[in-house]
């Protein structure tokens, strides 16, 4: 059976009430995944995440939590954030990491929560070519399952591909599809918020203000036919089509769990 999630991101259970789209959610959606994938700015508070988690445990539902690559800054916001996560249901939350220093710093704080490698992390083990997506990385594969990591998370892309994951088991791999925005690249610096700096200044003084909380921009280039969206510090295509014919079929592909994104 297929699981069915929606990334929230930052938004809290108020917000989502307030714009409508609460009640929906908690009928539709299996996983809630709170958080952020990208760009340790836009983490929440520790305890905003905690009390956003626990919301929807309390309403039955689990939670993912997304985290970032993070640079020192970042460190101790999310410290604080995985001592109180390790209060919450180890059963009922998993933990998304983008960053092997957020790997790590998991194991430090002793979290019993279950892992999943981001998808800033999938090109460690996998390559798409010619409609195939190919385990490239077994000594990748083999760090993760070594450190309990078997469910590897990447964006659908509009395709149905064949799979070649040389004889590694599903213990091993299991796959967890974002739709329907492809994230195509991310940079360390926000793209959209900060200004033109020459090379001998410092962006240290730059703070942020979290423009891409509020919308992504579409880009256009005379050389790439598709719409680009660009949020904060990372580039997304949309692929608005069905990519699956049926739940047997994603199966096939190891893919378990599907993730609805409403916005890049």
């Amino acid at each position: 059976m297929i699981e069915k999630g929606i990334k929230i991101s930052g938004l809290s259970p108020a917000r989502l009430e307030a714009g409508g789209a609460l009640k929906d959610a908690l009928e539709k959606f299996d996983w809630f995944y709170i958080g952020e994938e990208f760009c340790e700015n836009l983490l929440p508070a520790p305890a905003e995440l905690k009390r956003t988690a626990a919301f929807f445990l309390e309403k039955g539902r689990k939670v993912c939590v997304l985290t970032p690559p993070v640079s020192e800054r970042g460190i101790k916001n999310l410290k604080s954030a995985f001592r109180l996560l390790s209060r919450l249901d180890p059963d009922a939350v998993e933990l998304t990491v983008n960053d092997f220093g957020a790997l790590e710093l998991a194991r430090e704080c002793g979290l019993r929560v279950k892992i999943n490698a981001g998808r800033l992390l999938y090109g460690n083990l996998f390559m798409v070519r010619r409609s195939t997506l190919r385990l490239i990385n077994p000594q990748a594969l083999r760090f993760f399952t070594s450190r309990g990591i078997n469910r590897f998370e990447l964006s659908a892309t509009g395709e149905r591909p064949r799979t070649d994951f040389g004889g590694a088991g599903s213990g091993e791999l299991n796959l967890t599809l974002y739709y329907p925005y492809l994230n195509m690249t991310t940079t360390r610096t926000c793209l959209l918020g900060v200004p033109d700096i020459p090379p001998h200044e410092s962006a240290a003084g730059i703070n942020c203000r979290r423009e891409c909380a509020v919308a992504s921009f579409e880009v256009k280039h005379p050389l790439i036919k598709e719409s680009l969206l660009v949020r904060g510090n990372t580039v997304f295509m949309r692929f608005p089509r069905k990519f699956y014919s049926s739940e047997k079929s994603l199966e096939a592909m190891r893919v378990n769990r599907l993730v609805y994104c409403p916005f890049p």
